[in-house]
């Protein structure tokens, strides 16, 4: 099956504890195909300060400052939200992925609310573990085809 979807490609190679993050989360059922939704600041404000502490049993435990949160689907997509796989990542790396998306966006002219225009597929190159082989939870009409991403 052909896929009609601009493909955003996240190589382990660049961006290791990146393409982890979202190869892990795409393993786990989290979807391949994302609808791009515009910036959520809202969102982003009620969650960043959750998002830099958990809990252990009766322990509260602090993430340190030196990680920065890396959610996957990401914030910007419908997807996206409270059931988002989450992990930290370097700073750094985070901002390249900023920067990677937004480059991305604008060079495939997807734009928020634009039906199939909006949509885009997300694909880790170059993993040590392989591609990801598992399907979305629950199953995507992609998965139903029987398109599988590599």
């Amino acid at each position: 099956m052909v896929f009609p979807y601009p493909r955003l490609e996240i190589d382990w190679r660049r961006n290791p504890l990146l393409a982890d993050n979202v190869w892990n989360a795409q393993m786990a059922g989290h979807p391949k195909v994302l609808t791009y939704n515009g910036p959520d600041l809202v969102h982003r404000r009620e969650v960043r300060g959750a998002a830099m502490r958990y809990e252990h049993g009766d322990d509260r435990f602090e993430i340190p400052r030196v990680l920065s949160r890396d959610e996957y689907p990401f914030a910007c997509t419908v997807e996206g939200g409270g059931r988002s796989w989450v992990g930290h990542i370097p700073g750094r790396e985070n901002s390249a992925q900023g920067g990677m998306i937004a480059s991305f966006l604008r060079q495939c002219r997807i734009v928020a609310g634009r039906g199939d225009h909006s949509r885009f597929v997300v694909v880790v190159s170059n993993h040590p573990k392989g591609r990801v082989t598992n399907l979305c939870k629950p199953v995507c009409a992609t998965c139903r085809a029987g398109c599988i991403f590599s």
